[in-house]
């Protein structure tokens, strides 16, 4: 019940301060939008059960962080009336219910990875023949947190969101959004270029590091995570810099840039080698041929 309250508590206050983000310039917008982030992963945090940031576990908050974010940038984009308020109500249902995902008891009960057991070896000096001897103990590993107990939910969750926070970056990068329909692309410069491919990298990279964590949670995974981050930084990086110099219309840069995040996710999760994984690769194809006719389409429609 505490978390249920403090979950709708955190996801009102963020939400509400998220949407006022319309009414600052751009350069205060991200530094507010910055702030407001943090502070959802900090209320997450402490939900999940410690406050203090250099002990939170990073896994269960960035879902709420890339939610704060998504609602910042998305309020930047829409009309004050009545679009900001229907901002402010989407926003606060989906970070209540990614707080609530993140903060069911089920994930937050402490346990020991299967492997965790390790023996340490060091040396004890027997004084009989002066020398050393060695000598093992079993090492007690600490508890941690689960793998969550909805993987599937929060995928679609994580994907979902990323699609949000793409349209977000476009909110809170100036010339980043291309109008669409009317042939008119706003220009962009190389710098304002740089930070939006910079901003969606990140956004990729953190919904990379959450979706590595439901196949490796624990603290041993920690390389795992990190690998990951870089992959799905690095890669929707260099996407949204080839399609925003495209000059695709409006939601298309967004919704490639999901669908590479949904690639990523496919590849990493297989339990197979791809070259033998048929379904993987039949769902590949589609998914390839879906996004060379949104290319196509969004060329097209410039």
């Amino acid at each position: 019940m505490n978390e249920r309250n403090g979950a709708r508590e955190l996801g009102l206050a963020v939400a509400a301060a998220a949407v006022l983000v319309h009414f600052v310039d751009a350069y205060p917008a991200a530094v507010i939008t910055a702030l407001i982030t943090a502070a959802a992963a900090a209320g997450t945090g402490a939900l999940v059960g410690d406050w203090r940031p250099w002990r939170m576990p990073v896994v269960p908050v960035v879902l709420s962080a890339i939610s704060a974010f998504a609602i910042a940038g998305i309020s930047r984009l829409v009309d004050p009336v009545p679009w900001l308020a229907v901002v402010f109500a989407a926003g606060w249902a989906v970070l209540y219910l990614v707080i609530r995902l993140e903060t069911i008891p089920e994930a937050l009960k402490p346990g020991v990875p299967p492997s965790a057991q390790r023996v340490r070896a060091h040396a004890v000096h027997r004084d009989e023949f002066d020398i050393p001897k060695i000598v093992t103990e079993t090492v007690d590993p600490q508890p941690e947190l689960p793998p969550h107990p909805q993987p599937v939910t929060l995928r679609a969750v994580g994907i979902g969101l990323s699609f949000a926070a793409f349209i977000a970056a476009a909110g809170l990068v100036p010339g980043a959004m291309v109008a669409g329909g009317s042939g008119v692309a706003e220009p962009i410069g190389t710098r304002a270029l740089v930070c939006y491919a910079t901003v969606c990298g990140l956004i990729a990279a953190a919904a990379g590091y959450r979706l590595s964590g439901l196949v490796s949670p624990y603290r041993v995974d920690r390389v795992v995570r990190i690998v990951a981050f870089l992959q799905y930084g690095v890669i929707a990086g260099f996407a949204t810099a080839l399609f925003r110099t495209l000059s695709l219309p409006r939601l298309f840069v967004p919704a490639l840039l999901t669908l590479i995040v949904y690639v990523v996710t496919a590849l990493r999760e297989s339990t197979e080698p791809v070259t033998v994984n048929k379904r993987l690769l039949q769902e590949l194809a589609v998914v390839g041929a879906a996004a060379l006719v949104a290319l196509v389409w969004g060329l097209s429609a410039r």
